[in-house]
């Protein structure tokens, strides 16, 4: 206090009469812009002036400093920015009237207000903006560098205002209000021009808020925003309207779809035409009331309900249905054809909204076919659609089978590739594929190496990388096997005699599926080719050899019966009876010993040929043991030599039957 008793007057000091006085003058001409939505050219300059003087002038202390001056080193009482304070606080008191002028209003007024302020509002952000120019262009320009909090421009002010002032507290009506009238619309009621134009407005409006709140780095600092910004999906219309639409589309036309019994189960043209007819008209009434970022999820949401939904779907997948696909590959594949091709005449009828329907029918399929896994003989064993495919493949170029040739078996094979492109566990796929590849060309079962190629072709764009290389591979060993037998045949014949046809398969180690070979003494009646092939392969191409066994295949003619067989089997089949040109019984334990291998690749051979009654397990006591018996290693094996057949030629590689 000084002597008078009066209070000093702080610099800066929002009680200072130069600040009461210009933000009395700012005042009366904000409240007259807000009540007019309209300035004159002189008013606006005459604003302009007072804020570029207010902040422009000698700060009161005294100093020379204009603006920002350092009586005031936390900036908070700086002329400029207690006028941005004085501005903020103007909009505020104006925006309260706004609410309470609208939280009133219902319906088609509530849409109709909304705008028709939200309109003047903009207009009103966009004139304060210009008159702040100083303030805009200087001194926040200076706060972004000098400060770490961000400092938006009065434009930017006024429309987060508007947002947390005006729309958040009227959010609930005015989505009950659109929605309102685009029901109406929906249950056939009239609905005005001026109304529908009142609820694009108001959109447009929505969106425009958002797009120019969300101005990204370099854009202008003002309401001169780019163009392209509106046609996103802004956050502010997406919870007002976007996300409510669609929820209660939905819910209309499940209702709809119960009351008015609209299923597939009729005629296919007639409901598709149905569905057409829906998808119309909601795509014109979306372009009428709503923003264009609407209409794709609308139609796909559509899509999905009438097509897809498990209790509309044109393709029920239910136990009856996979009952009926069975466990035959043939069938299998054919009803998965039937299905796609169901697809296709589809899309050919809704050529408007064909790519909705694409994707959505792809949805359809893809779930047809990926859950179909049916029984294997009604047990528990399931088997795969993957494997039901490759299995379809293997019977497609197989021999023994009835031969599809020329267009039919290439029709048949598009079928495979098209399929493919739907099915999930394509590495199952592969697995199987590849597996009945390796034994059709191990064993000779294959039509020709000309339609396995053409299959490849076909599915490697589905398969993973490399697997295409793999089946190539594959093939390229059984042509150059081919040829080297041929070559070794040749040369060998020259110098010994065989007396019985011998040819090898040369293959890649790590190109086949094939198990790890386990080791087998081979009678010196079959290692004598074994010897000479592996000597002129290591010369001739330098290369080390790996004999696998389980994959070989021998025919032995027998003359110990009471009539000639011929005997197809494995080298462990024949490595087994060639033991008994020395002996009629031989041990479990004998038997491993002379072969010098493990029991576990030996078990099947030996059941196969005790099963068929060639060999006869038998005790200490000379009596039989059944064969469902675990045989062990003390069990005395014998040759049957009462053995007898109807079959000529006897295969002893089918499977084991119980």
């Amino acid at each position: 206090m000084n002597k008078r008793g009066a209070k000093a007057k702080v610099p800066g000091s929002p009680l200072n009469s130069h600040n009461t006085a210009t933000f009395a003058k700012l005042g009366q001409s904000l409240t007259l812009l807000f009540k007019q939505k309209i300035i004159t050219p002189q008013e606006y300059m005459k604003v302009y002036t007072i804020i570029y003087d207010y902040c422009a002038s000698p700060c009161d202390c005294g100093s020379r400093a204009t603006g920002y001056c350092t009586c005031s080193k936390d900036g908070k009482t700086s002329r400029p920015a207690l006028l941005y304070k004085e501005i903020n606080r103007q909009v505020l008191t104006y925006l309260a009237e706004v609410v309470k002028e609208l939280s009133v209003m219902t319906g088609e007024e509530l849409v109709t207000g909304y705008y028709e302020l939200w309109h003047d509002f903009q207009f009103c952000a966009k004139a304060i903006h210009g008159m702040c120019l100083y303030l805009n262009e200087n001194w926040l320009a200076t706060k972004r560098l000098t400060d770490e909090a961000e400092h938006d421009t009065i434009y930017m002010v006024c429309l987060k205002n508007w947002k947390q002032q005006v729309h958040a507290p009227l959010e609930a009506q005015l989505t009950w209000a659109v929605l309102e009238t685009i029901a109406a619309d929906r249950n056939g009621s009239f609905v005005s021009t001026q109304t529908v134009d009142a609820v694009r407005k108001t959109v447009d409006g929505l969106v425009d808020l958002d797009s120019k709140l969300t101005y990204l780095v370099g854009d202008p600092p003002g309401p001169e925003m780019p163009d392209e910004r509106v046609r996103t999906l802004s956050e502010v219309y997406k919870s007002t309207i976007h996300t409510p639409f669609l929820a209660d589309s939905l819910r209309h036309y499940t209702a709809k779809i119960i009351k008015e019994r609209i299923s597939p189960n009729q005629a296919l043209d007639r409901y598709i035409l149905q569905v057409y007819v829906l998808l119309t008209a909601e795509e014109l009434r979306c372009t009428k009331y709503l923003h264009e970022s609407t209409r794709d999820p609308l139609m796909q949401l559509l899509v999905d309900l009438l097509i897809f939904n498990p209790k509309a779907t044109l393709f029920p997948t239910t136990a009856r249905d996979k009952a009926q696909l069975g466990g035959d590959p043939k069938t299998f594949v054919t009803a998965i054809w039937e299905a796609f091709d169901r697809n296709q005449k589809i899309l050919e009828g809704v050529r408007q909204h064909q790519r909705f329907f694409s994707t959505t029918l792809d949805k359809v399929f893809w779930t047809t076919l990926n859950t179909n896994a049916v029984p294997k003989q009604a047990g528990t064993v399931v088997i795969s659609p993957a494997e039901l495919i490759a299995r379809y493949c293997d019977a497609l170029l197989k021999k023994g089978t009835t031969p599809v040739t020329g267009g039919a078996l290439e029709a048949s094979l598009s079928r495979v590739g098209k399929i493919l492109r739907y099915l999930e566990d394509r590495e199952a796929f592969q697995k199987h594929h590849r597996l009945l590849l390796s034994k059709r060309l191990l064993f000779g079962l294959s039509w020709g190496p000309e339609y396995e190629y053409s299959l490849l072709q076909k599915i490697k764009v589905w398969c993973s990388a490399g697997y295409d290389a793999k089946l190539q591979a594959m093939l390229q060993d059984v042509v150059a096997s081919r040829e080297v037998s041929e070559l070794f045949a040749a040369d060998y014949a020259r110098e010994h005699a065989l007396g019985y046809d011998f040819s090898v398969q040369a293959l890649r180690d790590g190109a086949w599926p094939l198990t790890k070979p386990s080791p087998l003494n081979i009678p010196i009646e079959l290692e004598r080719p074994l010897i000479a092939f592996r000597e002129y392969y290591q010369t001739k191409y330098s290369r080390k050899i790996t004999w696998n066994f389980p994959y070989s295949r021998c025919e032995i003619s027998t003359n110990c019966f009471s009539s000639n067989y011929i005997l197809q089997g494995s080298a462990y089949h024949a490595a087994i009876l060639m033991c008994y040109e020395t002996g009629d019984d031989f041990t479990v334990d004998a038997i491993l010993t002379i072969l010098g291998c493990e029991q576990g690749p030996l078990t099947a051979p030996l059941l196969r040929l005790l099963r068929l009654g060639i060999l006869l397990a038998v005790n200490a006591t000379g009596q039989s043991v059944p064969d469902q018996l675990i045989i062990s290693n003390t069990t005395a094996i014998k040759l049957n030599l009462a053995f007898k057949s109807s079959k000529q030629r006897i295969n002893l590689n089918a499977p084991l039957r119980r």
